[in-house]
């Protein structure tokens, strides 16, 4: 059975938001085999230089190919710290909060691109151009991250977009070397979620969210993700005037159940994470803690 972990953020790495594009093109943007922009084309790769260095683009400390030793086990830092990149905020991020218009003015979000798809695809090509750039061998993402969701929820055209941005991603992978590191759904952004998602009392609402998890597995496994993560966003509630905590926790457990399941079905080996942050955004949020 798939194993279940948390997650904890003790600490965290800060990464600069690059601007330009990297030296290599692995596939095209669109059906007319039109090649991606070079986002990064006046960025450098970044590389170690030593804490003396003035470079700002540049490793201090994180030597990539050093080897550690650590109890006997010697590895590269590489292996030792598998850095990996979010999507949703390298990518997707556009630098606001509740109060204010966006900060970042990202190259591949103004890019022409002639439907949502095509526009999914020079996502897809930046981020892998920025993973070059880095160094860095592992990425990360939600299911909406990478694919739009069908017109009007449409469910054959929301599995249609992700199956085709897997195998994009997938080609991008072999052609690079880079790994994913985990996947997951976004049971968050969607309206439909605003009263949770696996805790959710609506059944209509539950089985979205069941089969967001099923496909959000399925491309993990297919892109060769070490892990799942579990992050209860919306699991949570405002007031216990109209809640049955009871309930929702057997509801939530029920998905977790089900997730399991359906990664030992198809063979799937990877590790299920549980990500715990509390107030965010619910007012009281069920995995508030790593109890």
């Amino acid at each position: 059975m798939a194993r279940l972990a948390i997650r904890s953020f003790a600490s965290g790495v800060a990464l600069l938001v690059l601007f330009g594009s990297a030296l290599f093109h692995v596939a095209s943007c669109d059906a007319s085999s039109r090649e991606c922009p070079d986002f990064f084309a006046d960025i450098p790769y970044v590389r170690f230089e030593g804490n003396q260095t003035s470079n700002l683009f540049a490793f201090r400390h994180y030597d990539a190919d050093e080897v550690v030793c650590v109890r006997g086990t010697c590895r590269k830092q590489r292996e030792w710290l598998r850095f990996s990149v979010a999507f949703w905020h390298t990518i997707r991020g556009e630098g606001r909060d509740p109060f204010g218009e966006p900060t970042k003015q990202l190259p591949w979000e103004t890019a022409p691109a002639s439907d949502k798809m095509e526009r999914a695809k020079l996502r897809m090509n930046a981020m892998f151009q920025f993973l070059d750039k880095l160094g860095v061998d592992w990425w990360c993402f939600h299911d909406r991250d990478i694919a739009p969701e069908g017109e009007g929820g449409d469910l054959k055209e929301t599995e249609r977009n992700l199956l085709d941005m897997v195998g994009l991603a997938k080609e991008l992978q072999q052609a690079s070397g880079k790994k994913l590191l985990w996947a997951t759904a976004n049971l968050f952004s969607s309206p439909r979620y605003m009263n949770g998602a696996g805790t959710s009392p609506d059944k209509a609402v539950f089985l979205s969210a069941a089969l967001q998890v099923k496909q959000a597995l399925d491309a993990g496994k297919e892109l060769g993700g070490e892990g799942y993560v579990f992050w209860g966003g919306r699991e949570g509630y405002a007031t216990l005037l109209n809640t049955d905590m009871g309930v929702e926790l057997d509801h939530l457990a029920a998905l977790f159940r089900a997730a399991s399941g359906y990664a030992d079905k198809i063979g799937w080996r990877g590790q299920f994470l549980i990500e715990p942050k509390p107030r965010e955004p619910s007012a009281n949020q069920y995995d508030y803690d790593v109890r």
